[in-house]
């Protein structure tokens, strides 16, 4: 056996067992899902939730203001500005609305399927509250800063369709 396959097989073993090793029981589990009319939102985010409409998905949502140009339907681009919430009231996105800032443009097939089936029917110009299940936002992995089974809180500014 030459000593360059030598090398190539104790390497192999060696990965092989690193990374067994990392393969432990300890995995972290996500929290438990707490159904959206059970959840307990910050006060400051000011959730009523009777105020809302739910769609047959499970998604809510409050127009706060009723847009009057294009009605968005399907999976076009929108143009939006937002800001996205855990229960806790911790922010953990956002693409604020200032007088120096411009929309963000995102496909919405590109979008968890809470924003494709809550953003249905607004208009641009209008601003849109949706409260979102895991199942239909990051799930029981979650994503960054949102932990596993995080029921979100999303305000909407859509400023175009394209």
């Amino acid at each position: 056996m030459t000593l360059g396959r030598l090398f190539r097989r104790a390497s192999a073993l060696l990965f092989g067992a690193l990374a067994f090793t990392g393969c432990g029981s300890d995995t972290v589990t996500a929290p438990k899902e707490i159904p959206l009319d059970q959840q307990t939102w910050a006060a400051a985010l000011g959730v009523t939730l009777s105020a809302f409409t739910k769609l047959p998905s499970g998604v809510y949502y409050l127009d706060t203001t009723v847009g009057t140009g294009t009605t968005l339907s399907g999976t076009p681009t929108v143009s939006v500005y937002y800001a996205g919430y855990l229960p806790s009231g911790s922010k953990f996105d956002e693409r604020a609305r200032t007088s120096a800032s411009t929309p963000i443009d995102f496909p919405l097939t590109g979008l968890i399927e809470g924003w494709r089936l809550g953003m249905q029917g607004m208009k641009v110009g209008g601003k849109r509250r949706l409260l979102i299940p895991p199942a239909l936002g990051y799930g029981a992995g979650g994503s960054g800063p949102i932990p596993g089974n995080a029921n979100l809180l999303f305000d909407i500014d859509l400023a175009g369709v394209k």
